[in-house]
């Protein structure tokens, strides 16, 4: 994860909680007091203990960031510490909402998905200001990636700045990220029909777009999904 203040508010609660478990005996820090399962963070979580903030970041924090990153992928100015962060603050005040462990990992999906959602409509509400450092562009791709998978990547993120918000959401969460149709759409808070609707049109506006870039249409011929 990308290193940033704001991201050290869980690793702050995680020490705080240790000490408080460690009690005044030499000061030894010990385990955080939180079981493995979710059905044990959610209830710790619902009591409001410190150490149980720290247990889900740690658990989700991969998770959430991953899910951004698939939704935001070259957005400008864009600082993916500051998204992690949004989506666990919101985390933290509405844990309360989720009753049923089993749903905890598709709610944090969802958390990231509106954080991420933040993040674009925070950063449109701002488009004007456009000079850039480059110390403010995001990450690239993995390092190793070839010239033509950078650009192709680059240019697919792009295109996708152009779109309707829940189109660009549906299609990353889905060919992006992966989700299975029924995931996205819990990620995202609609119906099934809904996401694919959303995926459809996404879909048709991608390949149409797509087509007519030089380097995202050999990618399209090359393949087989949105083959002739």
């Amino acid at each position: 994860m990308p290193n940033g203040s704001r991201s050290s508010l869980p690793h702050a609660a995680s020490r705080a909680g240790a000490a408080q478990s460690g009690g005044q005996g030499g000061g030894q820090l010990v385990a955080l007091p939180v079981e493995r399962d979710d059905a044990e963070l959610l209830r710790r979580l619902h009591r409001g203990d410190p150490w149980a903030k720290a247990v889900l970041f740690e658990r989700y924090g991969a998770l959430v960031e991953r899910v951004a990153r698939r939704i935001l992928g070259t957005e400008r100015h864009t600082t993916f510490a500051d998204v992690v962060h949004d989506a666990f603050v919101s985390a933290y005040a509405s844990v309360h909402q989720v009753s049923d462990a089993a749903a905890l990992t598709s709610w944090m999906k969802s958390v990231a998905v509106h954080a991420s959602c933040k993040s674009i409509r925070r950063q449109k509400a701002r488009s004007w200001l456009r000079f850039f450092s480059p110390e403010d562009l995001p990450e690239p791709p993995a390092r190793g990636a070839d010239a033509e998978i950078r650009e192709a990547h680059d240019r697919t993120y792009r295109l996708l700045e152009s779109f309707p918000l829940d189109e660009r959401v549906a299609f990353a969460l889905r060919y992006i990220e992966g989700m299975e149709l029924i995931e996205a759409a819990a990620a995202c808070g609609v119906s099934l029909a809904t996401i694919k609707r959303r995926i459809a049109r996404a879909e048709a506006r991608f390949v149409s777009a797509a087509q007519r870039d030089p380097v995202l249409a050999t990618w399209i011929e090359e393949g087989t999904r949105w083959t002739r």
